[in-house]
């Protein structure tokens, strides 16, 4: 949690200490109180409270906002005891000046602004007392005296208030600029590890890499394979996630986790882009991929595959090449689990299949899918665009 900035009770005991400068100088200039001995012992008390205060330096607890409000109510109705009659009905300076107003403050920063409403209603209750107590009966004031007491006990109202609101407010600043600082640490630490998986760990597989692919031996071939794709994955860990629809899911990331499970030959996955679409879309086109590397693996006797996503915002095209013996594909369309599992998974997304195949030169099989049904299975909105992805030939 984070700590609530100390400023605006430092603010309040500022207040309060010039508070009680004031009740000494009006004590010992204005030659009003009539009983120095009570006036006394109020500013010896108030005075050792707020030195307390000070020094303690104590957490705003409960407890203490209740007595130094109270000292704060105490203060207000000894104000009309050791005054002349009618003294608070005039216009000379209050004894107790400023002084509750440091107490309703205080329980303001603390309890923001519901603390400070209850502690400057309390306050306000106090005055009919100090008129009591200064022999003025409230039955006998005029409208504009009456006015006067209510308006002096809404001043507590209205400075409790404020400084309940303003305290929340430097709390809620405290807390973004605590926010944006976190923020900014992450992006930092972030960025020093990019650095580093720049500088060290993509530099040594692209080397590693580089040496492999000058092997001749299948093996070398297949693993320089593999350390291209997690090369893949780290430049894409250092370049951050990209943002998805919400529900989606990455095509992409479910067809790399296809091929790395392909362990009978290396599978190369080509996207430029996450393509983020519906779950159940994912669902039909990863099932439908994973039948098409099965008949690869079983029929084609290829040494590796390829597998390319497009999005072109009119429609998504997944094709699976293979560099195997091929077929007539114009006499042939396939075996079983082509034409139904493939067929049908595709043509349930109202998409098609095209095979593109020669005897000696490998297969390719598409799977495209029109925008428009993902639309309708996404409530109605086209998600996944990419743009600048390319797609390999087939090599005759």
């Amino acid at each position: 949690m984070t700590p609530r900035h100390p400023a605006p009770m430092l603010l309040v005991l500022a207040l309060r200490w010039l508070a009680f400068a004031w009740m000494l100088l009006v004590a010992l200039l204005s030659g009003q109180v009539q009983r120095p001995v009570e006036a006394s012992v109020a500013l010896l008390a108030t005075g050792c409270w707020t030195v307390w205060l000070t020094l303690a330096a104590v957490r705003r607890t409960n407890p203490v906002l209740a007595v130094d409000l109270g000292v704060a109510i105490a203060l207000i109705v000894l104000y009309g005891h050791v005054y002349p009659p009618n003294a608070v009905l005039t216009d000379h300076p209050s004894f107790v000046g400023a002084y509750p107003y440091a107490a309703v403050a205080a329980c303001g920063v603390v309890h923001r602004l519901r603390g400070g409403l209850v502690a400057g209603f309390l306050a306000g209750l106090a005055l009919p007392f100090a008129y009591a107590a200064n022999e003025v009966t409230l039955s006998s004031l005029l409208f504009l005296q009456v006015l006067a007491m209510v308006g002096w006990g809404l001043s507590y109202v209205l400075l409790g208030s404020a400084v309940g609101l303003a305290a929340g407010q430097l709390d809620g600043l405290q807390r973004q600029v605590a926010r944006s600082g976190e923020r900014a640490a992450r992006l930092a630490e972030r960025q020093r590890l990019v650095v580093q998986i720049h500088d060290d760990v993509l530099q040594q597989l692209a080397r590693l890499r580089a040496r492999l692919g000058e092997l001749s031996d299948g093996s070398a071939h297949a693993v320089a394979e593999g350390i291209a794709r997690q090369e893949a994955a780290l430049r894409e860990l250092a370049a951050g996630p990209s943002p998805s629809p919400a529900g989606s899911v990455s095509l992409r990331d479910r067809l790399a986790g296809l091929a790395e499970r392909c362990v009978e030959l290396p599978v190369r996955v080509v996207a430029s882009g996450p393509v983020p679409l519906p779950g159940s879309v994912v669902d039909e086109l990863a099932a439908a991929v994973a039948e098409l590397l099965t008949n690869v693996v079983k029929h084609a006797r290829a040494r590796r595959v390829w597998l390319t996503v497009l999005h072109d915002g009119t429609e998504v095209t997944v094709s699976v090449r293979d560099d195997g013996i091929g077929f007539a594909a114009e006499r042939e369309h396939g075996g079983l689990g082509l034409r139904l599992s493939v067929g049908a998974r595709v043509a349930r997304l109202a998409g098609e299949v095209g095979i593109r195949s020669r005897p000696g030169h490998g297969t390719e099989v598409e799977l495209r899918v029109p925008a428009a049904s993902l639309a309708t299975t996404c409530s109605g909105r086209v998600v996944g665009y990419l743009d600048g992805c390319t797609e390999e030939e087939v090599t005759p």
